[in-house]
């Protein structure tokens, strides 16, 4: 059963040092069988108190990604990955984000 990473974005901290996670991080996605199948700033807020975001505006930085694994053993194979560490700190350094892992079926 497939299993999806999503991502809210909330904050940016350090923009510069952020760039560095967005110039490596797909590739360690894609070698544990993932890929991002959302990423986008433009969003309707229905509930809730989500901004939506501009893309490359700090200012409103609210981001909303997805990534798809085969599994949820893929997904946490690469979480906890050598691979994706070094991002992970990049990415937890420089903005504020909440991120959970979901099992569920692909109903494209």
């Amino acid at each position: 059963m497939a299993a999806f990473l999503i991502v809210h974005r909330r904050n940016i901290t350090d923009s510069e040092t952020l760039k560095e996670y967005a110039k490596g991080v797909e590739s360690t996605i894609k070698a544990f069988g993932g890929e991002v199948v959302v990423r986008s700033d433009n969003f309707d807020v229905l509930e809730g108190h989500w901004t939506p975001g501009k893309k490359h505006v700090d200012s409103r930085p609210e981001r909303i990604t997805v990534v798809k694994f085969p599994d949820m053993p893929a997904l946490k194979s690469w979480y906890d990955s050598d691979q994706y560490a070094e991002f992970k700190v990049i990415r937890q350094s420089s903005s504020d984000s909440d991120v959970v892992a979901v099992q569920g079926d692909d109903l494209r």
